[in-house]
C-alpha cells in the first residue's frame, strides 16, 4: 500500500488536508520533524500561512533538504496554495526570504481587484493534464491568496485562472504537482483532484526505480489581461451559543435555529460556497464546544470554514484552524488590541484573517461595537476598517447593527462606503429579507461576498434558487453543479 506523508510546518492547512484524505480512504502520515520523513511514496506540502514564517519552519525543522532530495528521487510531490508558492526562489511577500529555489521564479502581489483574490474561480484545464483527468475544462475551485506565481519560462501550466491578470493556476512539472486554489475546500470535484494525484501515486510506487520522470507539460502563451470569473460568495452564518444555532433581532431576542452540524450540512449540500460559525456566547467554554462543532463538520464538509467569536489571541486562532477552520474572524479583541491583526497575519497570512466589524449608526456616523453589538467603542467604522487592512485584515465581515434580523435589507450605503474605502474583500451581512436585497447589496453595495442566517435557517428561500435568481440579474454564482 502506497504511503503519503503531509509536512506539519505549524502554519499550513494541516486539519482540512488531513480530513479530505480520511474522506477519500487514503494511507497517510503527518510529520513534524525532517528525522521522522522515512520513504513515503507521496509528499504533500499544504499552504495556509505567510511565506517567510512558512520557510523559516521549514528551515528549522530541517525540512528544505528533506524535500529537495525527495523530489529529486521522481516521486511524486503535490503543493498546495502556499505550498506551490515555497517552490519558487522568493516572493514578495517577504523581501530577503528565499524559497525552495526548485522552480525558478518569485511571487508576486496582485496589483488589480480586491486582495486577496477570495473565492470561487474558472481554471482553463490544457488536455492531457494527470491531475485534472476527469474534470471539465473549465471547472470552479476555491482560491484564497494575494500573491501569485510570476510566469517563468522554465515552469509548466497545468491551469491558468483570470484574476484581473491571467495567472498560472497549477503545475504539472516532472514529478512535481502544485496548485494555487485548495482542492480540499472545493467540495467534491477539489477531492477529484486529489484522489487523481494518488493515483499517480500508486502507479509510481509499482514502477518507480529512482529518478526524475513523469512529463514536462510546455506552457502554452497566456491568455490577454483583464476581467475576472470569481463568483459572488453566498455564506450562510451559523451564530452558535451552547452548542445550537441561535438567532435573533439587532442582536437581541435569541431564540434557537436548530443543530449546527445538520444545518452545516445542509447548506453543503445546497451549494454554499462557504460557511461562518460564530460563538456569541464568547467565553472559554462556549468557544472550545463551537471548536468540537467545527470539528465534526469539517470532517464531512468540504467547503471553507470561518470560525469566530472570542477569539483573542494568536493560540486561540492557531486552535480554530486546527479544528478545521480555514478562516478566522475576530471583532472584540481586535479593537481592544489592533495588534492581534498583524500577529494573526504574520503568522497565517492576511488571507485567513476576517476583521468582523459590528457597525451601528451613531448620528452622521456608523461606529464599530464591542461585545456583541453592546458596547460602542466610539470609533468610526469606515476608518476602522481602513486601518485594519493597514494592519493586515485579508477580508471585513460587516455586520449592520441597525439592520440585523430585520429583513428590511442590507444596509447599502454603509457597505457601499466601506468597500470603497478598502481594497481588500468585503462581506455584506445584516437585513437579507429577499433575493432583491443581495443583488442591492452587490451592485449598489459593492459586496464582493453575502452573509445570510434567518432566511435560511427557517427555509424561507433556498440556496439554488437564490442563485439562479442573482444569476438571472447578472451576478456571477457558482452552481452547486461545479462543486
Amino acid at each position: 500500500m502506497s504511503t503519503i506523508a503531509i509536512i506539519n510546518y505549524g502554519a499550513g492547512n494541516l486539519g482540512s488536508v488531513c480530513k479530505a484524505f480520511d474522506y477519500l480512504d487514503i494511507n497517510y502520515r503527518v510529520v513534524d520533524q525532517a528525522d521522522q520523513i522515512g520513504e513515503p511514496d507521496g509528499l504533500v506540502l499544504p499552504g495556509v500561512g505567510a511565506f517567510g514564517a512558512a520557510m523559516e519552519k521549514l528551515q528549522s525543522s530541517g525540512f528544505v533538504p528533506v524535500i529537495k532530495n525527495y523530489i529529486n528521487s521522481g516521486r511524486p510531490f503535490l503543493g498546495i496554495c502556499l505550498g506551490m508558492q515555497l517552490l519558487m526562489d522568493s516572493s514578495d511577500e517577504t523581501e530577503g526570504v528565499r524559497g525552495l529555489g526548485i522552480i525558478p521564479g518569485t511571487c508576486k502581489r496582485f496589483s488589480s481587484g480586491k486582495v486577496p483574490q477570495i473565492g470561487w474561480n474558472r481554471i482553463q484545464i490544457p488536455p492531457d493534464t494527470q491531475l485534472f483527468r476527469n474534470i471539465p475544462t473549465e471547472t470552479s475551485f476555491y482560491f484564497i491568496h494575494s500573491y501569485y506565481i510570476q510566469e517563468t519560462e522554465r515552469s509548466a501550466a497545468a491551469a491558468e485562472t483570470h484574476y484581473h491578470i491571467p495567472f498560472v493556476s497549477a503545475l504539472e512539472k516532472n514529478n512535481i504537482y502544485a496548485v494555487q486554489f485548495h482542492p480540499e475546500k472545493s467540495g467534491p470535484i477539489g477531492l477529484q483532484v486529489l484522489q487523481n494525484w494518488t493515483q499517480i501515486v500508486r502507479k509510481t510506487t509499482k514502477s518507480f526505480v529512482g529518478g526524475p520522470g513523469g512529463r514536462f507539460y510546455k506552457r502554452a502563451p497566456l491568455a490577454a489581461a483583464g476581467g475576472t470569473n470569481l463568483s459572488i460568495r453566498i455564506i450562510p452564518c451559523l451564530d452558535v451559543d451552547n452548542g445550537r444555532v441561535v438567532k435573533g433581532i439587532q442582536f437581541k431576542d435569541i431564540q434557537d435555529a436548530g443543530d449546527p452540524v445538520q444545518l452545516a450540512k445542509r447548506y453543503n449540500q445546497a451549494g454554499a460556497d462557504e460557511i461562518t460559525f460564530l460563538d456569541i456566547g464568547a467565553t472559554h467554554k462556549s468557544r472550545q464546544t463551537l471548536l468540537n462543532i467545527v470539528t465534526q463538520v469539517s470532517r464531512e464538509v468540504f467547503v471553507p470554514l470561518t470560525v469566530g467569536g472570542g477569539i483573542a489571541g494568536v493560540d486561540h486562532m492557531r486552535s480554530a484552524l486546527k479544528s478545521g477552520a480555514d478562516k478566522v474572524s475576530i471583532c472584540s479583541a481586535a479593537l481592544r488590541n489592533p495588534q492581534l491583526i498583524t500577529d494573526g497575519a504574520r503568522i497565517f497570512g492576511s488571507q485567513c484573517i476576517v476583521l468582523s466589524i459590528d457597525a451601528g449608526r451613531v448620528g452622521n456616523q456608523w461606529h464599530a461595537f464591542l461585545r456583541g453589538g453592546r458596547e460602542d467603542s466610539g470609533i468610526d467604522a469606515l476608518e476602522w476598517a481602513k486601518q485594519g487592512e493597514a494592519l493586515g485584515a485579508g477580508e471585513i465581515l460587516l455586520n449592520s447593527i441597525d439592520r440585523d434580523g430585520t429583513q428590511a435589507g442590507y444596509d447599502l450605503e454603509l457597505t457601499r462606503l466601506v468597500s470603497e474605502s478598502v481594497n481588500i474583500p468585503v462581506i455584506g451581512s445584516g437585513g437579507a429579507g429577499s433575493m432583491e436585497h443581495m443583488v442591492q447589496v452587490v451592485e449598489e453595495g459593492k459586496a464582493d461576498a453575502v452573509l445570510l442566517a434567518s432566511l435560511l435557517h427557517h427555509q424561507q428561500l433556498e440556496l439554488q434558487d437564490i442563485k439562479q435568481y442573482l444569476n438571472k440579474k447578472g451576478v456571477n454564482v457558482r452552481w452547486s453543479s461545479q462543486a
